[in-house]
């Protein structure tokens, strides 16, 4: 499972220097040390030439993905792997058996100390979080995931309920599925290019969380759990 095109980044330079903002340049706290979030940036988001700015500063759609998968069967039982791709090319790999803060701003602090450190790592030495820059999401699939076929969720895909669809993915032995981790908008050239089939799960637009929830709970009762 891939959650792609993730509205997750730290505060780009043109939105640090925005006057709106003056009280956090005055604080002391580098772009760097901050997570860009429409809930405390809004003004300085869509008023200054940010590309795509409709689709970014919602960390919170990641966190409530994570909650949803890492607390299925599914993911305790190690029967699937998680990847973050966001919307500036960085790559999250999700570590077995993960549990993530309910807190969203222990999650904040957690993303902010692996975008620092690149590898969050327990104390056993298991790897939990792992974060590649500059990588691209055609590269991640075809070097990282490698699977036999790639389905997107989509308004814009074809009708298919989350029956269908999993009884198609049950046929593949390495089977990927991207769900958006953006607020607004549609998947980049770059992704739909990898997309084998595109569908469409209802005729009303779902939040990401409760596609991930429907498909995995789907999943499940396919393979008797």
């Amino acid at each position: 499972m891939v959650i792609a095109d993730t509205a997750l980044e730290t505060m780009p330079i043109e939105i640090f220097q925005h006057p709106s903002l003056k009280k956090i340049r005055d604080s002391g706290k580098k772009p760097t040390e901050i997570l860009l979030d429409r809930t405390f940036h809004h003004f300085a988001i869509v008023s200054s030439a940010l590309k795509e700015n409709y689709k970014r500063g919602r960390p919170d759609i990641l966190h409530i993905i994570l909650l949803n998968v890492l607390a299925t069967p599914l993911f305790k039982k190690n029967l699937v792997k998680v990847f973050v791709h966001t919307i500036n090319n960085q790559v999250i790999k999700i570590g077995d058996y993960l549990r993530i803060p309910k807190s969203y701003s222990r999650f904040e602090g957690l993303v902010l100390d692996l975008i620092e450190n690149k590898k969050i790592v327990a104390k056993d030495g298991t790897l939990l979080l792992e974060l590649s820059d500059n990588l691209s999401f055609s590269h991640m699939i075809e070097k990282k995931i490698k699977p036999d076929v790639v389905i997107g969720f989509s308004t814009t895909g074809m009708f298919k309920n989350f029956g269908g669809v999993c009884k198609e993915l049950f046929q593949f032995k390495n089977p990927c599925v991207i769900i958006g981790g953006f607020p607004r908008g549609h998947f980049s050239k770059d992704i739909e290019s990898c997309i084998d089939n595109m569908y469409s799960v209802s005729d009303l637009s779902l939040e990401a969380h409760v596609v991930v929830s429907r498909l995995l709970y789907e999943w499940e009762k396919i393979n008797d759990f």
